[in-house]
């Protein structure tokens, strides 16, 4: 196999997207999306399936998520302290964006999630803490048995453990900034019923994960695309498959050639950008299609609901960005 022949790549990212979305939906867990997102992480970036390297990558998303629970019920009448301590959660997170991007957004993610739902008074917090840990398990599990059955051979191995890492240079001030805007925005979604928007806010809160304000601008846009026509597909593919999500391998075929292009392109665009709007564009589709699709009908009011939220959050970004690059937060690396 030479370096230039992606084939057994795409197979392995089109099994756990595909066998990964059709266990999210004959599932009922919360965070049930993850499962897909995690096996494609698997197969993505891991040589030969360790469980160490597995618990190492992906406890961050369970840890935080209990962390907020405890949290949230420790603080619940103690408002400055739950304020203070979420700042300082998401200060270290982003302090440290740039040795474990996916140990920030995860603890990011995590943490937010309980601690934003946690003001719904109906809903079991620990049910939701334990689907995550189902949902991680059930993702690491679909991604071994895609390594086992389609293994990575040596060669396939020492272009990904040969990656040199980036070093980057800690700027506090950014950092500052940045955990200032993403906690502004959870603040307002702890203190006003807005948590049916949750994801838009995990948008933003991804976007920030670059720390520079420049590149979070310039950026922006571009989500906003992808999470559009990501909705769009997920939509589209909504219509054309009523009731086909009860017979198993009509879904699984429907699946693969949706994100057959998407995943062909996020190995063989001619350009990085085209590759990573690819991988976008996979995540942007999968969460829909996780969230809202049923055997019963479209999704088009959800999907659509997903993607005007997001590009309001993204748009109401777009302008503070403009504002501090204008103040001089292009300077700000």
């Amino acid at each position: 196999m030479s370096t230039d022949d992606y084939t057994k790549d795409i197979i392995r990212n089109l099994l756990a997207v595909v066998l990964g979305l059709m266990l999210s939906k004959y599932t009922t867990y919360f965070f049930n999306f993850e499962i897909p997102i995690i096996a494609l992480n698997v197969v993505s970036t891991m040589p030969k399936f360790s469980i160490k390297d597995f618990i190492k990558k992906n406890w961050w998303l369970v840890a935080a998520t209990a962390l907020g629970v405890i949290v949230a019920q420790t603080f619940e009448e103690k408002f400055l302290l739950y304020y203070i301590f979420t700042f300082g959660i998401f200060f270290s997170c982003f302090y440290i964006t740039d040795k474990n991007p996916m140990a920030s957004a995860n603890i990011v993610l995590g943490y937010s999630f309980t601690t934003v739902y946690a003001t719904y008074n109906r809903l079991n917090m620990k049910i939701m803490v334990y689907d995550i840990f189902r949902v991680t398990i059930l993702g690491g599990i679909l991604g071994f048995l895609i390594l086992i059955l389609i293994p990575k051979i040596k060669k396939e191995k020492e272009i990904i453990e040969n990656k040199p890492k980036e070093i980057t240079q800690k700027n506090v001030g950014a950092i500052f900034l940045v955990t200032t805007i993403v906690f502004i925005t959870w603040t307002f979604y702890v203190m006003f019923d807005i948590k049916d928007t949750f994801f838009a806010y995990a948008t933003l809160a991804g976007i920030y994960g670059n720390i520079n304000i420049d590149k979070i601008h310039k950026l922006t846009p571009l989500n906003i695309g992808v999470h559009i026509t990501g909705c769009f597909l997920a939509t589209f593919y909504s219509f054309l498959i009523v009731g086909i999500s009860k017979f198993f391998l009509l879904f699984a075929l429907s699946l693969s050639i949706l994100f057959f292009p998407m995943v062909y392109f996020k190995y063989y665009g001619d350009s990085q950008i085209k590759k990573s709007i690819a991988g976008g564009l996979i995540g942007a589709t999968i969460m829909p299609l996780s969230l809202y699709l049923t055997p019963f009908g479209d999704i088009t009011s959800k999907a659509g609901a997903r993607a005007l939220q997001i590009t309001i959050m993204l748009l109401i970004s777009l302008v503070i960005t403009r504002l501090l690059t204008i103040l001089g937060g292009e300077k700000i690396e």
